[in-house]
């Protein structure tokens, strides 16, 4: 079934959709950020070495893209948490690990645009509930702030927790097919993990240049594919 009750899933989702709150709406402790918030999960999920080995290549992917102010950037720490799950799920079943991580981080990049648009989703909703808290300071009554507040987070909460628990599940659905790619192409998705290092590492160089941006870029996808076709 391509969506079934998993109570591990479950379990991700609770965990993953509270540290992914930290993005903007609470905390901002930067547990969020990739190469912690995938530590923490692989220590839930019983590797947290493998977590931060996630975290690391997803940190360089997405340290350009933080969500300053009303910003609408690819939610990089929604996809991380889905990623780091099924990367530390599936690398126990299936013996060919770059395979399942480069499906994994493709997986990733395309729910991080999703999560993104349900951001947007989010943002509207706390509009509406914004021109009701100013309607009412305008009466006098300033009491449903702190409620607002509330519901606010607890809306977000429960969106990203759904929105982890039907990534999950269509990633587990992606990878019932996993069997139909060679393993013998285990080589080329490790070669190809490098050049995802050699493009995080273009995009993360311009947040400290932004001048040279577009030029170190393309010098890091040219270093990842030097690499690729060294090995």
């Amino acid at each position: 079934m391509f969506f079934e009750i998993n109570l591990e899933n479950v379990f991700i989702s609770l965990v993953g959709s509270l540290i992914v709150l930290d993005t903007t709406v609470a905390f901002q402790f930067l547990i969020s950020q990739p190469l912690i918030a995938c530590t923490l999960l692989g220590w839930f999920l019983g590797d947290p070495y493998l977590g931060m080995q996630i975290g690391i290549f997803l940190q360089l992917l997405w340290l350009s893209n933080m969500p300053v102010g009303a910003s609408i950037v690819p939610e990089g720490n929604f996809a991380a948490i889905v990623i780091t799950a099924l990367v530390i799920r599936y690398s126990q079943l299936f013996p060919n690990f770059y395979t399942v991580l480069i499906i994994a981080i493709l997986f990733g990049v395309f729910i991080s645009y999703v999560g993104g648009q349900l951001i947007i989703i989010i943002r509207k909703s706390n509009s509406y509930l914004l021109k009701k808290v100013i309607n009412d300071i305008r009466k006098g009554n300033i009491h449903p702030l702190g409620y607002i507040n509330i519901i606010s987070l607890i809306f977000h909460y429960l969106g990203m927790f759904f929105a982890i628990l039907v990534a999950l599940n269509m990633g587990d659905f992606l990878y019932s097919g996993i069997d139909f790619i060679p393993i013998e192409w285990e080589n080329y998705f490790k070669r190809a993990s490098f050049v995802v290092l050699g493009v995080g590492a273009g995009l993360i160089i311009p947040v400290f240049s932004e001048r040279y941006s577009k030029t170190i870029t393309i010098a890091g996808v040219l270093i990842g594919f030097m690499v690729f076709y060294s090995m």
